[in-house]
């Protein structure tokens, strides 16, 4: 199976994250006058949908894993099974990738749930993205959703961009905006796909560097690493996890107190093969004492959220 596009985050400047750690900016290839495209982000299940030509039926994924009676990603199998191929037939080699919109983090209008919000095709043939014109124009020929388009136009500047990250359309509020050049991909120029993600639901959280300033002899090797691993093991982070094991099969979609093992068992290793997904430079500062300190933290925060005393 076709993964999707590990999204950046946007950097329009390096970051210091302390002084020997530096994540170096991700804007090159936007241009002024390339043709963006600015999407509100939606908070769902990444889920896919693609014609098997042998099979002469539709075949749908979650992130992970093809999706049948055992794991049918909240709803997702049953929507597509009830969905008309002909659509589809046309283009054998493409995976059509959405986000099937189910209770995660983000809280939208009862009326948008449970529908799919297609995004971005790939053609397994020449490896390449489609344009955004391409996704836009099927999905609406076949009565696709498709997600809340802000903007689409010439590259004018960040700021601009920015000012299209406070619109939600689907309930009061907005996770970010995911921001797609044209241009940089008919050019092949990259990333030519960039996220950005508004402070209330952002992954990593800024390193304590006041303490180390103010007492830099109390910290120890494992309590410097704890701080990098409290940078990227946030809520955020967490409860994204959560919500895709569920999605996945692997946890409940309604949590009891009985379950709190498997959650145990299941919750940390997610979180932190994210880690090394999203954030593997960071992780690396804390150590021999990542995996360890990131269990330690993934429990603490899921306990705090399920009202785990």
């Amino acid at each position: 199976m076709k993964h999707y596009i590990e999204i950046q985050r946007l950097r329009t400047q390096d970051v210091v994250v302390d002084d020997t750690l530096t994540l170096e900016k991700n804007t090159d290839a936007f241009i002024q006058g390339d043709i963006i495209s600015i999407t509100e982000k939606i908070d769902g299940a990444n889920s896919s949908i693609y014609y098997d030509k042998k099979l002469d039926r539709l075949r749908c994924f979650s992130s992970k894993n093809e999706l049948d009676f055992s794991n049918q990603l909240r709803g997702f199998l049953t929507y597509v099974e009830s969905l008309d191929k002909e659509p589809f037939i046309k283009y054998p080699n493409y995976i059509f990738f959405g986000e099937w919109i189910v209770s995660h983090t983000v809280i939208y209008d009862d009326s948008n749930y449970n529908k799919w919000y297609l995004f971005s095709v790939y053609d397994t043939v020449s490896g390449r993205w489609l344009s955004q014109d391409f996704v836009k124009k099927f999905a609406e020929k076949n009565d696709f959703c498709y997600p809340h388009e802000l903007y689409y136009g010439p590259f004018i500047s960040w700021s601009h961009c920015l000012s299209f990250a406070n619109a939600p359309a689907y309930g009061t509020q907005q996770e970010g905006i995911v921001i797609k050049n044209q241009t940089a991909l008919e050019q092949e120029r990259g990333p030519h796909i960039l996220k950005y993600v508004n402070p209330e639901f952002k992954e990593t959280q800024k390193k304590n560097h006041k303490r180390k300033l103010e007492d830099p002899n109390k910290l120890n090797e494992k309590a410097e690493a704890e701080e990098y691993i409290r940078m990227i093991v946030t809520a955020a982070r967490v409860m994204k996890c959560y919500h895709k094991l569920v999605d996945d099969g692997i946890l409940p979609e309604k949590f009891e107190l009985k379950h709190m093992k498997h959650v145990a068992q299941n919750l940390p290793k997610a979180v932190y093969e994210d880690c090394v997904k999203e954030e593997l430079e960071i992780l690396k500062k804390a150590g021999e004492f990542g995996g360890k300190l990131c269990s330690k933290v993934t429990m603490e925060i899921i306990k705090d959220k399920l009202k785990i005393g």
